[in-house]
């Protein structure tokens, strides 16, 4: 019950109008702040994956700049993030959430940083990204995962501090210094308190109960190797308040600075992509599982459809229509609003089961496991499972999250794996590949701590064994469960493609339906081509996610589309779910590894 008030009291501080803020830092810290704006050279303008010059506005939740030290008169980069003091602020601060805009100027700055040899320092007080349809078409999800695999192969040095509200992807996105601290009343969360409530508990107002589920304090960020240092903060209440947490930041930021200035940036980055790793490693008594266990499987074909008719009403259908027939209707949310169109045609569902689950007319797709992934994509019989027994249990015991082991059992039976990651090798009409595809029958296939172990294994082993990476994403984001163990998994894999990267393997980012959130945000769209089943459902933030972040408004569905990102240029090709293996396996025979490797 104690660790629970604790859990509340700083939930409520961290959001608190009268807590430090951003604006109190910087005027305290730092001098001769010029924006953004002003710095001769500053690219205010940025290239989709595609190509498709992004240009960016001002964000007023982000401030971002150059700024004289105080103390020394050194130069930084500052992109710090701005949340409401006070009620009427609420608006214009867009209530906290940082728009596509401040994330791309985010990146730009770190750019800037790097040539210039300027140190960045970074403040992060956000409740999220910014959800809805004006960042959603500057690709926020891209710019997300982007700032984070920048700010992991950062060349210049970095200095990251929670000050308030650690809210998600929208907080992991600049959070990944080579020195990272926290406030002691701050919190750092993978989704809000009463999002988790009203998705895990069906009641929004559970926000204690969800607390002890996220686990989002300070002291469980220094535990989980999340965070390096936490900063004393008094009570609120004090009528010093600010004037002795802004001594405490000064103070620690100074250590900080000290310690960097005598390291060498490799060796920085080194421990930053260890931390990052050891954050929902598996425990010691794994070894089995380093030495990647193979296990053989044969992948067959099955479509078990359910009925939810009478056995008289299906036999009057197949006299009305000649076989039993599968509508492609809109999809709607509880309350009627149509999430997903469909072209509400009729056809029988052994065409449904002959065009891969999805409509032979608009060609939308349903939902598919892992098994019919890897049937679909890779040669009859040439699949190779690696790992196929490793979850949850295997986790370091140390990363004490919520006991969620039912659920997990009850997802198990769905499927054959014992997580929402399969991983293994085979071949594309001979051509050999190491393959990760995430499974949506097991837990929505959100990325938990042994996701991305999963995923670091398969990369490590596709190095090891010089082939390319074929990434099927099918999944709603990091999971609740675990908290923001889950969501440094969004790092953890991001870094295993930065791996594949640096030894010049190609991968290829196929986006499944569904695909958002933090896997959106994350390893999903680093791949060197990216490409998008039809119609798929692709999204920052799932529909649900949204109205509970917006008081129910929602998105309109045309945006939450596969189609809708590659016209905004974040997806290089979009394409029939019956065609995935013959484009993959003619683009991968255009690559050098092939014409070096397999010629």
């Amino acid at each position: 019950m104690a660790r629970t008030s604790k859990f509340l009291a700083i939930h409520e501080q961290s959001r608190a109008y009268n807590r430090i803020k951003a604006k109190d830092i910087l005027n305290f810290l730092y001098t001769d702040f010029i924006p953004y704006r002003d710095l001769e050279g500053f690219q205010t303008s940025l290239r989709a994956p595609s190509g498709k010059i992004i240009n960016l506005e001002e964000d007023p939740a982000t401030t971002i700049g150059t700024a004289l030290l105080r103390d020394n008169g050194k130069r930084v980069a500052i992109i710090a993030q701005n949340t409401p003091s006070n009620p009427e602020e609420r608006t214009k601060l867009n209530y906290g959430l940082v728009k596509a805009d401040g994330y791309g100027l985010s990146l730009n700055m770190l750019d800037y940083a790097e040539k210039n040899g300027l140190m960045v320092h970074t403040y992060i007080d956000t409740v999220g990204g910014d959800p809805f349809e004006y960042s959603s078409g500057k690709l926020q999800s891209w710019l997300i995962s982007y700032c984070q695999s920048k700010m992991i192969s950062l060349s210049t040095k970095s200095i990251s501090i929670i000050i308030g509200s650690g809210g998600s992807g929208g907080a992991i996105a600049i959070q990944l210094a080579h020195r990272r601290l926290m406030l002691s009343r701050a919190e750092y969360s993978v989704i809000t308190a009463e999002g988790c409530s009203a998705i895990l508990f069906r009641n929004s107002g559970n926000v204690p109960e969800a607390l002890e589920v996220l686990q989002p304090s300070a002291d469980y960020m220094l535990k989980y190797g999340i965070i390096d240092k936490i900063i004393k903060e008094p009570p609120l209440d004090k009528a010093d308040y600010k004037e002795k947490v802004l001594q405490n930041i000064k103070k620690s930021l100074t250590k900080a600075i000290e310690e960097l200035e005598k390291t060498d940036v490799k060796y920085l980055q080194k421990n930053l992509i260890d931390k990052i790793n050891q954050c929902g490693q598996i425990t010691s008594n794994s070894e089995g599982y380093k030495a990647f266990a193979k296990k053989i499987k044969g992948w067959l074909s099955s479509y078990p459809f359910s009925r939810n008719t009478t056995q008289e009403v299906s036999h009057m259908q197949i006299a009305l229509y000649g076989a039993e027939p599968y509508f492609c209707n809109d999809e709607k949310d509880p309350d009627g609003k149509v999430i997903r169109y469909g072209c509400r045609k009729h056809f029988t569902r052994e065409e449904l089961h002959d065009n891969y689950n999805s409509c032979p007319f608009c060609y939308k797709p349903n939902s598919i496991g892992s098994d019919d992934y890897l049937h679909l994509l890779l040669d009859t019989d040439s699949f190779h499972e690696i790992m196929p027994d490793l979850s949850t249990e295997n986790i370091d015991p140390k990363f004490n999250f919520m006991d969620y082991s039912d659920t997990r059992k009850k997802m198990a039976m769905r499927t054959d794996s014992k997580e929402s990651l399969v991983i293994g090798y085979g071949n594309i009409f001979n051509i050999p590949v190491a393959v990760a595809v995430s499974d949506f029958r097991y837990m929505g296939g959100s990325m938990g701590s042994a996701f991305g172990e999963k995923m670091k294994f398969i990369v490590d082993f596709a190095v090891e064994q010089k082939k390319p990476l074929i990434s099927i994403c099918v999944s709603g984001g990091a999971r609740m469960q675990e908290g923001t163990i889950s969501l440094y998994q969004m790092a953890k894999t991001i870094n295993a493609f930065l791996k594949m990267k640096s030894q010049n393997l190609p991968i290829f980012s196929i986006l499944g339906h569904p695909t958002t959130g933090g896997a959106l945000a994350s390893y999903a769209v680093q791949g060197d081509v990216i490409i998008a089943e039809k119609k798929a459902t692709i999204a920052f933030a799932g529909d649900r996610v949204v109205k509970l972040t917006s008081g129910g408004r929602g998105l309109d569905p045309e945006v939450m589309t596969s189609e809708f990102y590659a016209e905004e240029g974040g997806i290089h090709i979009v394409i029939e779910r019956k065609q995935l293996k013959s484009l993959v396996s003619g683009m991968l025979k255009l690559t050098e590894w092939y014409k070096n490797t397999v010629n």
